[in-house]
């Protein structure tokens, strides 16, 4: 078994008496591995320094993180620990771009986080939509995490791309967008343990342990696809493309070299529906509220529980996107009315939530988990999105005053000493725009119980 062929490679004289108890599951079997190795084991109970390192400027918030403790660093192990890399490497030839690569990886023999190789599973998209935790088995282990990527993870994945593909020499020697082409776009499903291989590398210097599968799909949206800012030639792709082909959103996703999985369908109804866009005014936002609470008047209490036909409904009504008119609600117009009942409505939550994400030793959104935080009693009737919400507007205006901060750079300390650096505009308008909705959500509940009283 795959823990047999580990256990095989650790087991030598000179480890320790004292064992260090390890849990982990893969597939159907349970695994109880009990050991204790040095640093300069085969497996290792701490990370070497990356091959690649990500640069860091100093913030305000450096003191406060050097007093809070990170997750450990994942265990290491060779990647030619387990027999299947190993009869992988006797089989490479040298004709293709991947075998090249691979021959390299196995050839320096590199760490890998060990929880992940012991599920060395395999997922094959052909889209450039991320892997979800639901595509993975149910038995994967919680320890390996699954998505949020955060801006440094982003960086570092790419910075070892760059690496790998200028230290595999072959010929003919291709440029770094040519290599990409043929790693990220022409892959086949065939491919998935070399692929695998390439991801272990790229996986080199994650603050956590990931499947390779999920950093390899990951490379290739970071590498192979854009940001969704569409061209007027790209509209009229998009357009033709559906009058020709019909709606078939995978296909057209991948001509475009866009990610996302409702991209090119969002952007086609954007086209076609000839959409309002723009601030939101008062009376639009008393339609909201009217129609959202003629659908159930218990939903700041049930939960955003209405379907997307409702949405499709109200957005109908005001001529805008229901996805975004959705957004809208959960955003801004449903945080003021919770804030509201838990009495919080006039306090400005931005310091509290930097100062506790810098102490938390959160430095990016996907490190937070919002539903959580949302529940504490400092954040009193705020909801998930009104927090990111709220973490993403300043993260928007430390990006404009300090242009020259990369996106892994742009951390929540980096956030917070632009907050305590900022002037604070007036909130008058902002008050009254709050009064008024609230007083309008008043008359709604007081028409809604004097029907009940009928």
């Amino acid at each position: 078994s795959l823990l047999q062929e580990i256990m095989s490679m650790i087991m030598w004289p000179g480890i320790s008496s004292t064992i260090m108890k390890t849990m982990r599951k893969t597939s159907s079997m349970a695994w109880q591995v009990k050991s204790k190795v040095h640093t300069s084991s085969t497996c290792q109970a701490k990370t070497k320094t990356p091959e690649t390192k990500t640069k860091k400027k100093k913030t305000s918030a450096m003191k406060t993180k050097e007093l809070v403790k990170g997750p450990p660093p994942p265990a290491l192990c060779p990647i030619l620990v387990i027999g299947e890399h190993k009869t992988i490497q006797k089989e490479l030839g040298q004709d293709l771009l991947i075998d090249t690569l691979a021959s390299y990886i196995l050839t320096k023999n590199i760490q890998v986080p060990l929880i992940a190789l012991m599920s060395n599973i395999s997922v094959y998209r052909k889209n450039m939509n991320g892997i979800l935790r639901n595509d993975l088995p149910k038995t994967l282990d919680a320890e390996i995490k699954v998505g949020r990527f955060s801006a440094r993870d982003d960086q570092i994945i790419k910075e070892n791309w760059s690496v790998l593909q200028k230290q595999a020499k072959r010929e003919p020697y291709l440029e770094e967008n040519e290599a990409t082409t043929e790693i990220f776009l022409n892959t086949v499903k065939d491919q998935g343990p070399k692929n695998n291989i390439v991801g272990y590398f790229l996986s080199q210097g994650l603050p956590n342990a990931r499947l390779a599968t999920e950093v390899f799909q990951r490379a290739r949206i970071l590498l192979s696809t854009r940001k969704r800012n569409f061209t007027p030639e790209e509209d009229k792709i998009i357009l033709d493309f559906v009058e020709k082909e019909g709606k078939k959103w995978a296909a057209l996703t991948k001509l475009l070299k866009i990610a996302g999985p409702n991209s090119a369908q969002n952007r086609y109804n954007a086209l076609t529906n000839n959409y309002k866009s723009g601030p939101y005014t008062v009376e639009e936002d008393k339609i909201i509220l009217s129609e959202v609470f003629t659908v159930n008047k218990f939903v700041l209490s049930d939960g955003n529980n209405l379907t997307m036909e409702d949405w499709k409904r109200i957005g109908g009504k005001l001529g805008r996107n229901p996805l975004y008119v959705n957004s809208h609600w959960r955003k801004a117009l449903e945080p003021i009315l919770t804030r509201y009942q838990a009495g919080t409505l006039g306090v400005d939550v931005r310091k509290a939530l930097l100062d506790h994400l810098v102490e938390h030793n959160k430095d990016y959104t996907q490190d937070v988990d919002w539903k959580e935080l949302s529940k504490l009693p400092k954040f009193a009737g705020t909801t998930p999105a009104y927090l990111a919400q709220k973490l993403h507007g300043m993260k928007t205006s430390t990006g404009e005053m300090s242009p020259e901060l990369s996106p892994a750079e742009l951390t929540v300390g980096a956030i917070q000493s632009w907050y305590n650096n900022s002037e604070r505009n007036g909130t008058q308008k902002k008050e009254e725009y709050q009064e008024e909705m609230i007083a309008y959500y008043t008359e709604i509940m007081s028409q809604e119980r004097g029907k009940d009283t009928e």
